[in-house]
């Protein structure tokens, strides 16, 4: 696990005096090794930085930029969990190693002549920049997008640079501007769709995918790769097996994230097998739950866990006031971001550095099984004849989750739409008509366009609705939050993160039913919930009700929210992006509990910092309000 940056012919040279080394900025992604190589030719330049996280194979001789320039030279950023097998396959060509580890694996492979049908083989997280003598640069992603690369282009659509995180191409001035779009879209989701990344002049690449630019332009895109569809596997149970034993494999400590859910407490199961003695490390709330918020506190269940599984625990006791941690938020996440869920994975990682080098998570199941109780909702509007749903009244139809049912004001708004909007609209914080409201600058069209786009493509083929979001939620959803704060959260503290069950054996167990097979009304992620069970996970975890990480953000916002929100409207945002008036209504709103907008008004903080950060320049007096604050009584 690693960071790097690539710079083209001379980019951001400019201001390098004052920012003499690009990966400065995201040394945390690599504190145990850093490299630098130029390469060039008549017409082209290349400039790969590099920073380690040794994790696999800790010899220098795997540091990078790795190759030759007679043969080309690559950085990457990730692991690959099935190299045994990959290197028996370049044996047999008689390709000859001088290192253990992945990266000279990778490198091989994507030298022979068939390399994009060998990177169907790949089991793995990664991103990587791989420059041919010829100046020719091939990059790209993992299937599902676990890992970032970001790729910056001029004024004229030519690569510029390629980067694992978005501020060294900032310090290099290659940004651009920022993009009032992007920061709508987190706003309206708490997350940025993917493209937009918040600066016009940076996009974050397709998952799944290889791109090759020639030198000396680097103008035009080739398709060099496209992750190939999984061969669909029926057997879950053996999928997280082998998917387990092959991530649990480190050179370093390997630690277990667990909160007693259905997901890590079956890593915590298959991790027994494989002889796994932790640690293992879980969160509770260091104020304590706090009353009328609509979740339920994780520790009882980790607790019991742990005790049943035999598991070494280590308690984490959280700073829940995510208010004040809004800046620091911000600043990881890079991106137009609003989740206060990342607040708790950004304080476990940090606990759980030098304790643990690699930690487990069970991030991705909701997205392969259906585990999210909007597909429960889609799935029921889809089995309604169109002509009725306008006319139905959502409180005798929201579905039996109860948590759906405090929310039939937005399952009556679904009611009201057709399917290609179901995608956006059940992600949404906030209606079309409140949208026009709030955002009279950035036009509903232009927040929604990706998910309209993903999810048109699916129906206009002849899918379902579900299967529409399902998709959506995969290429948009998965990378655009969870793997984004999964990524930005634990490596920030110098650690990495490995998701098993999005290895490649669960997402063909995944794709080994369609989406309509794949859960019922009442119960999301069924076929999962059933393997589960079948593996030896407890009853008493397999029934307990699906929750998240209790930041009491409602109940804050509603004692704090007023005199906060003072300060907060006063940001340039409400000038530039969105209408102060109406913003001063939505928070009202909450603050007066006459409706929970406890989340959309958290979004709004968010904005505001970001906003005052990027577009207007330094940190920005909402950043130093909040981070001030303190709430009585919160630690």
């Amino acid at each position: 696990m690693c960071g790097f940056v690539v710079l083209l012919n001379g980019a951001g040279r400019d201001r390098r005096p004052s920012y003499p080394d690009p990966c400065a900025a995201i040394a945390h992604r690599g504190p145990d090794a850093s490299g630098h190589l130029e390469l060039g030719g008549d017409t082209w330049h290349a400039a790969l930085h590099f920073r380690r996280l040794a994790v696999v194979d800790l010899d220098p001789r795997s540091d990078q930029p790795f190759g030759s320039p007679e043969r080309g030279v690559m950085v990457y950023n990730g692991e690959l969990y099935n190299t045994p097998h990959l290197r028996e396959v370049l044996r047999k060509r008689d390709v000859r190693f001088t290192t253990e580890g992945d990266t000279e694996v990778l490198y091989e492979l994507l030298l022979q002549p068939d390399a994009p049908r060998l990177l169907d083989q790949l089991d793995g997280m990664f991103a990587f920049a791989l420059v041919l003598p010829d100046g020719e640069l091939r990059y790209g992603r993992d299937r599902l997008g676990v890992k970032p690369l970001y790729a910056a282009s001029d004024g004229a659509g030519r690569l510029v640079a390629l980067a694992s995180e978005i501020e060294p191409l900032r310090a290099a001035g290659l940004t651009g501007d920022a993009d009032p779009v992007a920061v709508a879209q987190g706003a309206m989701f708490l997350w940025t769709p993917p493209p937009r990344t918040g600066w016009d002049r940076v996009r974050a690449e397709s998952a799944g995918t290889v791109l090759s630019r020639r030198a000396p332009e680097y103008d035009e895109p080739s398709p060099w790769w496209r992750a190939g569809v999984a061969q669909p596997a029926e057997d879950i149970g053996a999928a997280v097996r082998e998917s387990v034993a092959r991530q649990v494999c480190a050179d370093v400590t390997v630690g277990l994230l667990l909160s007693g859910g259905l997901d890590s407490t079956w890593l915590g199961v298959e991790l027994l097998r494989e002889g796994f003695a932790g640690p293992a490390f879980a969160a509770r709330p260091g104020g304590g739950a706090a009353a009328g918020e609509p979740f339920e506190d994780d520790a009882p269940y980790a607790g019991r866990v742990a005790r049943q599984l035999n598991l070494p625990l280590t308690w984490v006791d959280l700073d829940v006031d995510v208010l004040r941690r809004v800046p620091e938020l911000v600043s990881t996440m890079e991106l137009p971001f609003g989740d206060p869920a990342a607040v708790a994975l950004m304080q476990l990682s940090h606990a759980a550095r030098g304790k643990a080098t690699v930690l487990l998570s069970g991030l991705g199941v909701e997205e392969l099984f259906l585990g999210y109780e909007r597909y429960q909702a889609v799935l029921l509007l889809q089995r309604l004849p169109a002509w009725a749903r306008p006319a139905l009244g959502a409180g005798a139809l929201v579905p039996p989750p109860r948590r759906y049912r405090g929310r039939a004001d937005k399952f009556g708004r679904l009611l009201q739409l057709g399917p290609r909007d179901w995608s956006w609209a059940t992600q949404a914080y906030y209606s079309g008509r409140e949208w026009a409201a709030l955002s009279p600058l950035v036009g509903l069209d232009a927040v929604t366009e990706r998910h309209r786009e993903v999810a048109g493509a699916v129906l206009d083929g002849g899918g379902t609705p579900l299967a529409a979001l399902v998709e959506c939620d995969r290429r948009l959803f998965l990378p655009g939050l969870n793997l984004l704060y999964g990524d930005r959260a634990s490596m920030r503290a110098s650690v990495e993160l490995r998701v098993p069950f999005l290895g490649e054996p669960v997402v063909a167990a995944a794709l080994g039913a369609v989406a309509e097979e794949q859960l019922r009304l009442g119960d999301g992620k069924a076929r999962f919930r059933a393997a589960a069970v079948a593996s030896g996970v407890p009853e008493f975890v397999t029934r307990r009700p699906k929750t998240g990480f209790g930041a009491p953000v409602r109940s804050l916002l509603r004692e704090h929210g007023a005199r906060l929100w003072t300060e907060v409207r006063r940001s340039p945002v409400f000038d530039d992006v969105f209408d102060r008036r109406t913003a001063d209504r939505i928070v009202a709103e909450h603050v007066q509990a006459r409706r929970d907008r406890g989340l959309a008004v958290f979004g709004l903080f968010c904005a505001a910092v970001w906003w005052e950060r990027n577009a207007v320049g330094g940190s920005g007096r909402t950043a130093d309000v909040l981070a001030n604050y303190q709430a009585a009584g919160v630690r």
